[in-house]
C-alpha cells in the first residue's frame, strides 16, 4: 500500500515537472514566433573593454516606466547598433567613413534606429559615406581609448564625432580601478566580470527576458505608487564634474592616436537637461557641456554646440528629453542630427 502511494506520487511529481518543462518549451517558441524579444540586459562582459554587445543580438527595448518602448534594437555582427534590416558595413579603406562614438545618447536605445540621430545621418548620407554607431553604454574615454583600439583604429574612419556626458569622469575613475596597464603606466584593458552559465541561458531566451521585463515594471510600479505621472527632475542624476586630470589623459591621448591615422576627432557633449528645459534653473555655473568646449578649444579639437540649438528648440516646444528618463526623444535626436548635417555636410552629404 505504501510503496503504491509511493508510486503513485512519484508519477504525479513526473507528470507536474513534464507538463511545467512542455510549458515553457511552448512559451519559447511562441515568444520567438511573435517576435517578442524583450531584452533585459544587453551586454556581455569583455576581457578589454569591460562590457560590450552580444554580436548579431535583436530585442525589444522597453523602459519600467513605459515611456519608451516597443522598437526592435538590433546589434551587428560587431556589435554595433544597426538598423533591424540592414546588414553590417566594412569601413576598412572606404575613403570619407565615419564612426560615432558615445555612451547611452548614442546609443539610443529609447528610440527606433531610424530616429536615432545616427540613424538620421545614415539616412541623409544615403550611401554617400558609411555611418557606424558605436555606442555602449556606461562608458567613458578610458573605455573609448581602449574601443578606438580595438575596435576603430584599424578601420581608419575619416572623422569620428564623439559625444561625452557628465558622467563620464566617475566612469573613468571605476574602470581605471580595476585597469590592466603596461610597465609605462597606460591602459591595455579592462576585463568584466565572468558570467554565469544561468546568466548567459536565461540572455539567450525570450521567456527569461520577458519575466525580467515584468518584473521591472512591477517593481517601478510599486516604487512609485501613488505618485503623480507628470514631469520630475528628481528621477535622474545629471552629474556636472570638472574634467580630471584622469580624463584628460585619456582624451588627450585619443586625440594624439586619432591624429597619427589621419582620422578627425570632432567632439560633442549633452546638453543640460536642466538648463535646456526650465529657465529658472538657468545660472551662471557652467555646465558639463561648457567644460568640455573649453576642453576642446584649449587642446585644438573641433567643437558642435549642442546646448545652443537645444534652448532654442525647447523655447520653441520641442520635447527633447523624456519626462523621467534623461535621454533624449525623437526631437531631440533630429536636433543633433541637423546641427552635425549643417555643420559638416560635405561630410555626410557630400554636398
Amino acid at each position: 500500500m505504501g510503496r503504491d502511494v509511493s508510486r503513485e506520487r512519484s508519477a504525479r511529481a513526473v507528470l507536474l515537472i513534464g507538463g511545467f518543462l512542455v510549458a515553457v518549451v511552448i512559451s519559447e517558441l511562441l515568444l520567438r514566433i511573435f517576435g517578442l524579444g524583450y531584452g533585459g540586459v544587453h551586454m556581455v562582459s569583455s576581457d578589454v573593454l569591460h562590457h560590450v554587445h552580444p554580436p548579431d543580438y535583436r530585442f525589444v527595448s522597453y523602459h519600467r516606466s513605459r515611456e519608451h518602448g516597443g522598437h526592435v534594437v538590433y546589434y551587428d555582427e560587431a556589435g554595433r547598433r544597426a538598423h533591424p534590416d540592414q546588414s553590417a558595413v566594412d569601413l576598412t579603406g572606404y575613403e570619407g567613413a565615419v564612426a560615432v562614438m558615445g555612451d547611452s545618447f548614442v546609443e539610443a536605445l529609447q528610440v527606433a534606429h531610424e530616429d536615432s540621430f545616427v540613424g538620421r545621418l545614415q539616412t541623409a548620407a544615403n550611401g554617400h559615406t558609411p555611418v557606424q554607431n558605436y555606442g555602449t553604454s556606461s562608458y567613458g574615454p578610458a573605455l573609448y581609448l581602449l574601443q578606438w583600439r580595438h575596435q576603430i583604429r584599424q578601420q581608419r574612419p575619416s572623422y569620428i564625432f564623439l559625444m561625452l556626458f557628465g558622467n563620464d569622469v566617475r566612469n573613468d575613475a571605476e574602470m581605471t580601478a580595476i585597469a590592466q596597464v603596461d610597465s609605462r603606466g597606460e591602459i591595455v584593458a579592462v576585463s568584466g566580470a565572468e558570467q554565469t552559465w544561468f546568466a548567459r541561458v536565461a540572455r539567450s531566451t525570450y521567456l527569461a527576458r520577458l519575466v525580467r521585463k515584468v518584473q521591472l515594471q512591477l517593481v517601478w510600479a510599486w516604487e512609485h505608487w501613488g505618485e503623480e505621472t507628470g514631469e520630475s527632475f528628481l528621477d535622474f542624476l545629471e552629474e556636472n564634474p570638472d574634467i580630471t586630470d584622469l580624463t584628460d589623459g585619456y582624451l588627450q591621448q585619443l586625440v594624439r592616436e586619432t591624429r597619427e591615422v589621419g582620422t578627425q576627432l570632432v567632439l560633442l557633449a549633452v546638453p543640460s537637461k536642466e538648463d535646456t528645459l526650465r529657465r529658472a534653473a538657468r545660472t551662471t555655473r557652467r555646465a558639463f557641456h561648457d567644460k568640455v568646449r573649453v576642453w576642446a578649444e584649449q587642446h585644438r579639437v573641433p567643437f558642435v554646440d549642442l546646448a545652443t540649438p537645444f534652448l532654442v528648440a525647447a523655447e520653441a516646444g520641442a520635447r527633447l528629453f523624456f519626462p523621467r528618463d534623461i535621454h533624449f526623444t525623437e526631437e531631440g535626436h533630429r536636433v543633433v542630427a541637423d546641427v552635425l548635417l549643417s555643420a559638416y555636410p560635405k561630410v555626410f552629404t557630400g554636398e
